[in-house]
């Protein structure tokens, strides 16, 4: 990673490979990224051969996007994702002091809305693999509100056996990018992009 968009002593940072950046746009042959490290948000420019894109991976087909579910489904490969409603009694919220604007959700930072109370919320991820089940646990979906199934996409490193699913998500002002990694069939870890 450099901090300018060229060769030069401007080396800021060293990223292994698999390690999931986030670009804005390509200047000549340089991307602008984005990404997180160490608890970090950091940002630079890589030149665009040293980048593999996700969608470069093999897609796995929209089967069908009714009623809060949305199912992605190949001959090998099942991915089931829904959603239910945003019950504010069963949360604990927390609004910015002498304010209506919602601050914490359940102790915590909170994406999908821009301070208001969220209509939606990922329910379950439900993954099969080879016939092979994947526990996606609890925690990769906490704190992430008004999914958008339009916008839920899953890709397939089939070399390394790594499976992406991504989505766009917001209430149209709090816009926010997930992205849940599985490796070797095992919920590896999540990586979010927001404020751009």
């Amino acid at each position: 990673v450099r901090n300018t968009p060229k060769k030069a002593n401007n080396i800021s940072d060293k990223l292994n490979n698999g390690f999931i950046i986030y670009y804005f746009q390509q200047k000549n042959n340089w991307l602008s990224i984005y990404y997180k490290k160490n608890g970090k948000e950091l940002n630079g420019f890589i030149y665009k051969d040293k980048v593999k894109y996700i969608y470069d991976y093999k897609s796995i087909p929209l089967k069908s996007n009714i009623n809060g579910r949305v199912i992605l489904e190949n001959n090998t490969l099942k991915i089931e994702v829904t959603e239910t409603n945003f019950v504010k009694e069963k949360h604990k919220l927390n609004y910015l002091k002498n304010s209506s604007v919602l601050n914490k959700i359940d102790d915590s930072a909170f994406l999908g809305t821009d301070g208001g109370i969220p209509k939606k919320e990922y329910k379950s991820i439900e993954i099969e693999i080879n016939n092979i089940k994947v526990e996606i646990p609890k925690t990769a979906l906490q704190n992430l509100y008004e999914p958008n199934f339009q916008n839920t996409k899953g890709n397939y490193d089939e070399l390394n056996d790594i499976l992406y699913i991504q989505s766009s998500n917001s209430d149209g002002a709090g816009g926010y990018d997930i992205m849940w990694i599985i490796d070797k069939k095992k919920f590896k870890n999540r990586v979010e992009f927001y404020g751009f």
